[in-house]
Parts: structure tokens; C-alpha cells; sequence
């Protein structure tokens, strides 16, 4: 029928609503199908796109109130708003209980009020095992800290932490869970065994003390890893903790979701993956490699066959690292006293490059980037930077040929030869000099920035 036009236009519907119900949805069915989703970091990070969607929905809720005749949408309703309110509680609620779980070693010991923690010890018989065996220690909740001795056994001490309403019922639950060391596919493994009902799990600490020439796989659900003078190769898997691991005789490998991870000296190569917090790694005679996301600071010093580090904002390579390399919290990138050639892709980050001696290659987006030589470079440079600086300081009496340009209203300043050279155009500066003799070639882009070259000592 058709509609009378006296009487007002029926008022559209808005999707906003059901926008939000389909986002949410997604959330969570992602999350179910994987479970290490990083719900905390995306509420973090994206919170905002709330709203982006809500102003997009009422864009398009007026374009289409205005094509079929209908009273658009109110702007904001009360019902919208409180519908992105409990959004963002229940997405925040499901965000913290992951990370309730994947840091339960910091929470292990805050009891509810009913409960108390009760702890028990128990020491593991030993067991006669080659000097080179193949050791697996698994705990599923509790600290792992490993010793390497000079001994052919392995022996290890428990402390068990039951919570109960009392201390009988809590004995009874820690005695219905015992760690054990068995063979299993050529190696020995130590884990717990058994199960302990009527309450939270038994947290299980353990230190184990294994042969120094033992190969090493450590497995841990929420707890901390230390392992200490190890000769072969040690491996480690922690999904909640930090993990350290010092003066290893082999390769290490870390594979870590939460927590800081140290590595203190390596005769090996060294690899971390996944995800984590602060990382630092030094002294290590091979290589090492991080790849993953990483939020914390990250240190690497003194790595004799160099640094590789992907994330999905940063591809750095660096082939032999005498000094050190720090990213802080805040995203910038420092490379110090580096023997190699460096190469460099990333974004929105300030970088700085102090006493490089091979060949240096830098893509950055959104940051400046600073390049310092106390010696005359000898080896190519290649800088290209996007709405940001360029800084060089080099030895007065450096020889090199350089080729500069800064475009969209950027500019160049140089203390180095003629600065009439610098050319002009309606939006942008270029230069190209030779300073010296036999110099390297140093090619120098920006883009809605100034491109520096100074004198002096850094």
C-alpha cells in the first residue's frame, strides 16, 4: 500500500548494531579456532576501529535513508552506545583471562579466599644416564631451573604448591602428582605424572640436575626457565615465563608466547621465535636470529657471525656485530661498533647507525635516520627515507662521492664542498659532489625532509 504523504517517514534502521555483532563474533570464533589469537594486543592496538566503523555505518545508514525516502537513523543512540560498551567489556575480559593464562606462574600464589597454599617437596630418585643423552623436562605449571654438573645422572628435587581449604586436603592432592624420569625414543624424559582433583592444578617447581654434556629440550605451560651451563644443544619451548638460559656449549633455541627472554653466551647459533616481551642476547659465537613480535626492549651484543631480526615491521641484518644493537620500548634502533655490513628495512622508527664499517643499506618511513663514521666510510652507503631526515657525520678529510636528493619540499644542507652545488626545482633539492679521491659512493633519498652532512667526530 502505498504510503500516505501526510505521514511522517518511517525511521530507517541502522546496521551499526549488527556490524559490531558480526565483528564480535569474528573475534571469538578466530579466537576458538586459534588459541593463541592475541586478543589483549588487538583491543590495544585497534579499540579505535570501533568508532571508524560506527561513523562509516551512519555515513552509509543517511546515503540509503536518502535514496529510499526513509528517516535517517538517529546519529547516537543510547542502545548503540551501550552495545559498544559491553563490546568492549566482554572483548577486554576475554583479552585478560588469556593473559591471566599466559602469565598463571605470576598468579599461581594469590589465593582466593577459601583457599590457602600449601607447599610439599619431593626429591626424584636418580638415575644413571650418558654423558650425551637426550634429556626432555616437561611441567605443565611450575619453574624449571636445570643444572648442568659433572656427572653421569640425573636427580631432581620437586617443590609442590597445592591450595585447598586446608593443609590434609591439600597433602592429598599433591600426593596424587609425582614427577618421574623415564626412557622414552632413545632419551630420557622428566615431567610430572598423575592427576590431582578437587581444586586448581599443583603447581610443580623443579631442579634438575642433569650431565654437562646432555642434549636438552625443555617444555613448560606457565612457569620460568633457567638452564645454566649446558654443552649440547638446548631447546626450549615456554608458552607462559621467562626464560634464561646462560652459558650454553651448543645452539639454543627459544620458542616463547609470553615473557622476557636472556640468552648469556652461546658457542653456537642462536634463534627466538614467537612472541615475547624484552629480549636480550650477547656473547654468542655463532649467529643469532629473532623473528617473531617482540614489545619490549631487545639488546644483542657481541655476536661474532651477526644478527638477523624479522617482525612485521622491521627486516635488519647485521653480518658481524662487534658492539651492540638496542631497540628500545619507544621503537627506535640503534646499531653500535658493527665490523659487518648492515641492511635495514623498517618503519616509523628513529634509527641511528654509530661506527658501521662495511656496507650500509636503510629503508625507514615516518623516522629520521643518523648515520655517525669516526673513521673515513670505506664502503658504500645507501639511505632512503620517506617523511623524515637524513643525518651523516663524517672526519673532516673523508673522501667519498655523493648523490642526494630530497623531493616534496625537502632540503639539503653539507659542510662538505661547494653548497652552491646543491640544486633547486619547484619541490625539491638535489646534490651531487665528489669530496676527495677514491672515495665510496654514498646515495642519500628523502622525502618531506633535510638531508644533513656534517663535519666533526661523532
Amino acid at each position: 500500500m502505498p504510503r500516505n504523504l501526510n505521514e511522517p517517514a518511517p525511521r530507517r534502521r541502522s546496521i551499526f548494531s549488527g556490524l559490531l555483532l558480526v565483528l564480535l563474533g569474528a573475534l571469538f570464533l578466530i579466537h576458538n579456532f586459534h588459541g593463541d589469537f592475541p586478543l589483549w594486543q588487538i583491543l590495544e592496538r585497534w579499540w579505535p576501529l570501533l568508532f571508524i566503523i560506527w561513523g562509516v555505518s551512519k555515513l552509509y545508514d543517511r546515503l540509503m535513508a536518502s535514496r529510499t525516502g526513509e528517516a535517517a537513523p538517529a546519529t547516537i543512540s543510547a542502545g548503540e552506545i551501550f552495545l559498544v560498551f559491553i563490546l568492549l567489556v566482554v572483548v577486554a575480559s576475554a583479552a585478560g583471562l588469556d593473559w591471566v593464562n599466559g602469565h598463571g606462574n605470576r598468579n599461581d600464589f594469590i589465593n582466593l579466599p577459601w583457599e590457602d597454599s600449601y607447599p610439599f617437596t619431593e626429591d626424584v630418585a636418580a638415575k644413571t644416564v650418558p654423558a650425551n643423552a637426550q634429556i626432555t623436562i616437561r611441567a605443565d605449571r611450575g619453574d624449571i631451573t636445570v643444572h648442568a654438573d659433572d656427572t653421569a645422572e640425573i636427580h631432581a628435587s620437586v617443590r609442590k604448591t597445592a591450595y585447598a581449604d586446608n593443609e590434609t586436603d591439600a597433602q592429598r592432592r599433591a600426593n596424587q602428582l609425582h614427577v618421574t624420569i623415564n626412557t622414552a625414543g632413545g632419551g630420557f624424559v622428566v615431567e610430572p605424572e598423575g592427576s590431582s582433583s578437587g581444586g586448581r592444578p599443583v603447581r610443580t617447581d623443579m631442579d634438575v640436575h642433569i650431565p654437562k654434556g646432555a642434549t636438552l629440550s625443555v617444555e613448560t605451560g606457565n612457569g620460568t626457565v633457567q638452564v645454566n651451563g649446558v654443552t649440547g644443544n638446548v631447546t626450549v619451548e615456554a608458552r607462559g615465563g621467562d626464560t634464561e638460559i646462560r652459558q650454553s656449549g651448543g645452539d639454543v633455541s627459544v620458542d616463547t608466547n609470553h615473557g622476557n627472554t636472556t640468552i648469556l653466551g652461546a658457542n653456537g647459533d642462536v634463534k627466538v621465535s614467537g612472541h615475547a616481551s624484552e629480549v636480550e642476547i650477547s656473547d654468542v659465537k655463532g649467529s643469532a636470529t629473532l623473528d617473531g613480535e617482540f614489545y619490549g626492549p631487545l639488546r644483542f651484543e657481541r655476536v661474532a657471525k651477526g644478527v638477523r631480526f624479522v617482525s612485521n615491521r622491521t627486516d635488519l641484518t647485521v653480518s658481524e656485530l662487534s658492539g651492540r644493537i638496542e631497540v628500545s620500548s619507544g621503537g627506535n634502533l640503534t646499531v653500535s661498533d658493527a665490523r659487518g655490513n648492515v641492511s635495514l628495512t623498517t618503519r616509523q622508527r628513529d634509527v641511528t647507525l654509530d661506527n658501521v664499517s662495511g656496507h650500509i643499506h636503510v629503508e625507514n618511513r615516518d623516522g629520521n635516520i643518523t648515520l655517525r663514521f669516526p673513521q673515513p666510510p670505506k664502503e658504500d652507503v645507501e639511505v632512503a627515507n620517506q617523511s623524515g631526515d637524513v643525518s651523516l657525520l663524517l672526519p673532516e678529510k673523508s673522501s667519498f662521492t655523493v648523490n642526494a636528493r630530497a623531493d616534496h619540499n625537502g632540503d639539503i644542507e653539507t659542510e662538505f664542498g661547494d653548497s652552491a652545488k646543491v640544486n633547486s626545482d619547484r619541490e625539491s633539492k638535489s646534490l651531487s659532489d665528489t669530496i676527495g679521491a677514491h672515495g665510496p659512493n654514498i646515495q642519500l633519498r628523502t622525502t618531506y625532509g633535510t638531508i644533513h652532512l656534517r663535519k666533526g667526530q661523532p
